[in-house]
């Protein structure tokens, strides 16, 4: 029986780690492989919403939600609480979503545990973040979640070798199709609301500024007053009009009723888990080719990419779908374009991987 850990920092409990972990526990259940693996997940600092941690055997050490304190909590206690797992353990494998945790656990291995294999499992662009070169020598090998991540990797002097893509889980077979509005003009977006940072909000509503016509856009996700009132005023008189700020749902999907096209106008991601649970209800799609990710999920098979900042390129995608001057793609085909995110193909991913090592 071969033992793996899995090591989180505090996650609010609201982000697309979260909803990995929850699928990867769910990947589990509905495997048909007599793995011989026991897993155990290890969150150092706890969560604000718990309930994306259930079905996982696990240890939560809650420190406090207040980043200053965590920040010295980690610096005082993670070698102590890292090395007391690697002790009682000894586990083969200690995975990490965390640069300084991998690295620790790396250092320690060789007193406490020598026979444990430290793995990265790093959820965003390892260039965008600016990782450390230093981290990438103290790990070895690394869960890739696409295949730009491996592209990365590679460009930064890490061996083929050591990578392995295992993309994300997501329940692809056991949804329902979103029914759409017969009028290809209702938009959608989800994820956390910001300006002009990660997520690039302010680039959706200039694009929508542009878009004469019948139509409307909801918008899912965290937002701050501020910057929802910058977006407003940013939003011309028409484009106010159409549309809406729906607010944080813990399962967005069971708000959705309809939907045609679902947009993302990221300047970066990891891989963004929303296109796909969005294609495996039917909903086409709108995307920057941003690093890394989109161009893995997003073709013309279940929708349309931009390059990134070119306000003009999708504010003609977005009008030629309003006029009818493109058909978006079926919802059959948009749900066979994201078949291969399925757990059982995510799980046989982790499984090689484990095997190789």
């Amino acid at each position: 029986m071969k033992k793996v850990v899995i090591a989180l920092p505090y996650l609010t409990g609201k982000g697309g780690t979260e909803t990995v972990i929850k699928n990867f526990a769910e990947t589990l259940d509905v495997k048909n492989t007599d793995d011989n693996i026991s897993w155990k997940l290890v969150s150092f600092g706890g969560t604000k919403y718990p309930e994306w941690l259930s079905g996982w055997n696990k240890k939560v050490y809650n420190f406090t939600q207040s980043r200053h304190i965590q920040l010295i909590a980690y610096a005082i206690l993670m070698p102590f609480l890292i090395a007391n797992i690697l002790r009682k353990e000894k586990p083969d494998f200690f995975i990490a979503t965390n640069p300084i945790m991998w690295s620790i656990a790396f250092a320690e291995r060789n007193v406490f545990s020598k026979k444990t294999k430290i793995g990265a499992w790093y959820h965003y662009s390892f260039k965008m973040k600016n990782v450390k070169e230093k981290y990438l020598k103290k790990a070895d090998f690394f869960w890739a979640i696409s295949s730009g991540i491996k592209d990365e990797l590679l460009s930064l002097g890490v061996s083929p070798d050591k990578i392995y893509v295992i993309y994300n889980p997501v329940n692809v077979d056991n949804v329902i199709s979103v029914k759409r509005s017969g009028k290809q003009n209702h938009f959608i977006y989800i994820g956390r609301i910001d300006y002009d940072g990660q997520k690039n909000v302010s680039e959706l509503i200039k694009a929508l500024n542009g878009v004469k016509g019948e139509w409307h856009c909801d918008l899912y996700g965290s937002v701050d007053q501020e910057t929802k009132d910058r977006l407003l005023r940013l939003a011309n008189k028409h484009t106010q009009s159409q549309i809406e700020f729906k607010g944080f749902y813990k399962d967005v999907w069971s708000q959705i009723k309809e939907a045609d096209v679902l947009i993302l106008t990221s300047k970066f991601e990891g891989l963004p888990m929303t296109l796909i649970e969005a294609a495996a209800r039917g909903i086409s799609l709108i995307s920057s080719n941003c690093p890394v990710g989109p161009e893995e999920i997003v073709n013309n098979q279940n929708g349309f990419i931009y390059n990134l900042m070119d306000q003009t390129k999708l504010v003609k995608i977005f009008t030629d779908i309003v006029d009818k001057e493109i058909k978006i793609p079926s919802i059959s085909n948009v749900r066979k374009s994201v078949e291969k995110f399925s757990y059982q193909e995510y799980f046989k991913c982790v499984y090689d991987s484990l095997c190789n090592n």
